[in-house]
């Protein structure tokens, strides 16, 4: 009789568990939002006093998949002596864009994050070289197809304006 107390017991026990299991709540379901591929076109401007005096284009590809960042990276690696002559360091110096693309109605909702660094060219007698370098972290809401500013920012050190825009397209 023992073990048929115990064999019941176990029979109970599969059941609830079954049980437990039919009434359980559904995992949520992947998002079925479609993907959507865009062309990013941004467009950095230098002005000096409202005159520009350099502009560079940088294209890259996102998709509005997923909350993962993108990244565009130009530029160069600037080699400082360190206290011996074989102990040399590097600072990268250039362009960073980081891009998150959402769908947003007819347009996308991004994040951006951008870095422009250089060297300053005055002469510096030896001394390392003083690194000049603006950083705007951004959200807008940019209809495709339409260029957007993304922010304009004065450079503390002169008399330098930068300002960022970007244009959205789809890719097919």
């Amino acid at each position: 009789m023992n073990s048929l107390t115990v064999f019941a017991s176990i029979l109970v026990l599969c059941a609830s568990a079954a049980n437990a299991q039919e009434n359980a709540p559904a995992k949520p379901a992947a998002s079925n939002a479609p993907r959507h591929f865009y062309r990013l076109s941004y467009v950095l401007k230098e002005s000096d006093e409202g005159k520009i005096v350099n502009q560079r284009s940088f294209v890259m590809s996102a998709s509005t998949e997923g909350t993962s960042w993108r990244s565009l990276r130009a530029g160069n690696r600037l080699p400082l002596a360190g206290a011996s002559p074989k102990d040399v360091n590097y600072i990268e110096l250039g362009v960073n864009i980081d891009t998150r693309v959402q769908d947003a109605g007819d347009g996308l909702a991004m994040d951006v994050t951008t870095d422009i660094s250089s060297a300053g060219s005055e002469n510096t007698g030896g001394a390392p070289p003083v690194i000049r370098q603006v950083k705007v972290r951004s959200e807008a809401l940019v209809p495709v197809g339409r260029p957007t500013m993304l922010f304009s920012a004065d450079d503390p050190a002169s008399r330098h304006r930068f300002e960022l825009e970007v244009t959205a397209t789809p890719e097919r």
